[in-house]
């Protein structure tokens, strides 16, 4: 009966998706015939709503990834592709009464869909740390197995639970790819709305997921008068592969001496190699240096000069297509891209770093390629990589360098050993971000690393794993990079009534990659405001008390804030912070240096220190921004725009970046790495790059995005995040 009802039942029900036009039922029983599911219970299980249209059931296989039925995520007039979702989906996970506050939501970022099956992953906006993943079973259904199903579909009297629900079903037999399903008890079905919903055994008390819910004759769900019963679910227990290569964090290129491009997938957590493939075909041309800009964008050139464009078109079975992008890059043997819009090049007679600046995801000639700025010379690396926005990570003499790259001029660099010694051996360095190396050697050895804060300038903190490399050989490509892992620009704010906001901007395109506000407020008017890293906020009160909001999500945006305040006498109208350990405020026409000393300051005695008078009066200025250790930077009322150096107590000096035009500012911020964002009076907020931010001199200040109106609705109190900032939990995959 199955294998012939399947066709019905997928022209029918398309994977037994609930219509949003049917939300708003009271208290209700999904998976009809089946018992309500205990507060707590089963947190697995995810309800998946795709715009105002789709809603599904879900199951929560990783902290990052959702797993549910494809077809939840169309209306089955086009296919469902990788990349972000056609709509605004979220998930509830966890959330077993859906009338309370329990377990977390998210918004879904990316969808991956399996090629051959209704399954697609929905990767999250944040990982869900509190909740336990389910595991997937390693041995198949077996008929007449009684599995348990849950979802939070139609009942038989409801529309629309209000509350997740299971029942036992009995497998009746098992396909290739699916598995029939039929209730274990009287009037146990899946209806509408349980699409995608977990289908799992119990595995020695834990449970083991079999597959998803698939299809449904829905025989007994309201509204439906069929008689036949049974269902289908898609089976994951022989996915283990495909699961862990799509949910892997770290994918690098390569390319091999016969010019055939590899991709290698490692979990950055464990080590373990995930995937390695290479392509059919080989490039065309002798490649000379290669440098990942995304998943499926690589910058290739070759001994002629020439570079290209290389767009993977597939990974399982490898294939891209090459574009020809432009000429000129016959002197540089090493390439890296940061993941930020800065593409680094090494010549390799002169060993002179130069940048570049991206403005687009897929260059496509000289012009996306631009603001060609020489850095210095002396930069004798065996290998570069890019750990983070601006930053160089290069072996040389046995030494582990790290760079700080911020333009030409006296102050275009700087440099920390992280290693004196042991470094000699690698002829590759590699890191996607996050603090993640690794090192590939002579014998084709791939060594990981971990530096558990990349941007402290200390190599103390690096673990090793000599133990337990990725691989011990096999890494022989000519070339190599890691994708860097996503980069943005972090933006917080504050309104008059105490709601936050959040939005990410593409630091390449100047998009709006994110844009929340919450729904709970701070529970004071706010006053000034300052991101120390990627979940803490530093914010004043009128009344001149200071407290801490750490924020839990930003998609949607919630945060806890402290209940007593950190301190009293905070009087700053303005607060920045620099990434580097300083928290300078404005306040009484003072200039205000504090120490922070913890990544979440609780007390200030201890953990806000060493306040400081860098100016004792006149300092009137009516914006501040942050842009690097020790420098700010401000605007006048008469339309200037300065940039200042901090020393120590009444020790700073000044440089007049421009005279005019910036009058009509009411707020500056700057992540660093030269982007300055102004807020104008209507709300309006205009990028600029500033390829060398330290040289004292703002010729070289030049719009960027987003310019004009299209970036409008900005509160008036703004924050970045700084890119040196540490932890970062923005920066993924």
């Amino acid at each position: 009966m199955l294998v012939h009802s399947l066709r019905r039942w997928g022209a029918a029900l398309v994977g037994t998706v609930l219509a949003a036009g049917l939300l708003g039922g009271g208290a209700a029983r999904a998976v009809a015939g089946s018992d309500p599911v205990p507060d707590g219970a089963y947190g697995f299980t995810a309800k998946v709503m795709f715009g105002d249209e789709q809603v599904c059931t879900g199951v929560l296989v990783d902290q990052d990834w959702v797993l549910t039925a494809k077809n939840c995520f169309g209306d089955g007039s086009t296919p469902v592709v990788r990349g972000t979702p056609g709509k605004p989906t979220r998930a509830l996970i966890g959330r077993t009464d859906l009338t309370g506050t329990a377990g977390q939501e998210r918004a879904v970022v990316t969808v991956v869909p399996h090629p051959d099956r209704n399954l697609v992953l929905a990767r999250l906006s944040a990982p869900v740390t509190d909740i336990a993943p389910v595991g997937l079973a390693d041995t198949a259904p077996a008929a007449s197995e009684t599995l348990t199903v849950a979802g939070y579909g139609r009942t038989a009297t409801e529309w629309v639970p209000d509350r997740l629900h299971a029942a036992a079903f009995t497998v009746q037999d098992v396909a290739t790819t699916t598995v029939g399903l039929m209730g274990a008890s009287a009037g146990a079905t899946i209806c509408m709305g349980d699409a995608g919903g977990p289908v799992f055994r119990d595995a020695e008390g834990a449970p083991a997921l079999v597959a998803v819910s698939n299809t449904s004759w829905q025989k007994g769900c309201l509204g439906e008068t069929e008689t036949r019963d049974g269902a289908t679910a898609t089976r994951v227990d022989d996915l283990d592969a495909w699961f862990g290569e799509q949910t892997a964090d770290v994918q690098i290129f390569g390319v091999r001496s016969d010019g055939r491009l590899t991709y290698s997938v490692i979990d950055s957590a464990t080590g373990d190699l995930r995937a390695d493939r290479q392509s059919a075909v080989s490039l065309g041309f002798a490649p000379k240096a290669m440098a990942t800009l995304n998943e499926d964008t690589i910058l290739i050139t070759d001994t002629d000069g020439k570079m290209y464009r290389v767009d993977v078109t597939g990974t399982a079975p490898l294939t891209f297509t090459t574009t020809w992008v432009m000429n000129g890059w016959s002197p540089y043997d090493r390439l890296t891209y940061d993941g930020y819009g800065s593409l680094y090049g090494i010549l390799e007679d002169t060993d002179e770093l130069r940048r570049r600046t991206l403005t687009t995801e897929k260059p496509t000639g000289a012009e996306h390629i631009s603001r060609a700025t020489v850095i210095d010379t002396g930069f004798s690396l065996t290998s570069i990589t890019s750990p983070g926005a601006g930053r160089i990570l290069g072996n040389a003499d046995d030494r582990l360098l790290s760079y700080t790259i911020h333009g030409n001029g006296s102050e275009a660099w700087s440099r920390d050993d992280l290693a004196s010694t042991g470094w000699s051996g690698p002829t590759q360095l590699l890191s996607p971000g996050g603090g993640h190396y690794y090192a590939r050697t002579s014998t084709g050895r791939l060594d990981r690393y971990r530096d558990v804060n990349p941007f402290d300038g200390s190599g103390s903190d690096i673990e090793s794993f000599p133990n337990d490399p990725v691989s011990s050989s096999g890494w022989d490509q000519v070339l190599l990079s890691a994708r860097p892992w996503t980069g943005l620009v972090s933006v917080y704010g504050v309104n008059s009534d105490g709601r936050i906001s959040y939005t990410a901007l593409d630091p390449v395109t100047g998009a709006k990659v994110a844009s929340t506000v919450s729904e709970q407020t701070l529970g004071f008017t706010p006053k000034a405001l300052a991101t120390l890293n990627s979940d803490t906020l530093l914010v004043t009160t009128e009344a001149g008390s200071l407290h801490r909001v750490d924020i839990t999500g930003t998609q949607p945006l919630t945060f806890t804030r402290t209940a007593e305040r950190l301190g009293g006498g905070w009087t700053h109208d303005l607060l920045v912070y620099d990434g580097h350990g300083s928290l300078f405020g404005r306040a009484g026409g003072k200039w205000l240096r504090y120490t922070v000393t913890k990544a979440k300051p609780a007390d200030p005695a201890t953990d806000l220190i060493n306040g400081t008078v860098i100016v004792s009066n006149g300092f009137g200025v009516p914006t501040l921004a942050a842009t690097g250790e020790g420098r700010l930077l401000a605007t006048t009322n008469a339309g200037a725009l300065i940039a200042y150096t901090a020393v120590g107590a009444n020790d700073w000096s000044r440089a007049d970046l421009a005279t005019s035009g910036w009058g009509n500012a009411t707020a500056l911020f700057s992540p660093g790495g030269g982007l300055y964002y102004r807020r104008d009076g209507n709300g309006v907020v205009t990028g600029y790059l500033d390829t060398s931010p330290f040289n004292g001199s703002g010729t070289d200040i030049t719009p960027y995005t987003p310019t004009g109106t299209t970036s409008s609705g900005w509160d008036s109190i703004l924050s970045a995040q700084p890119y040196n900032s540490w932890p970062d939990n923005t920066r993924r995959w």
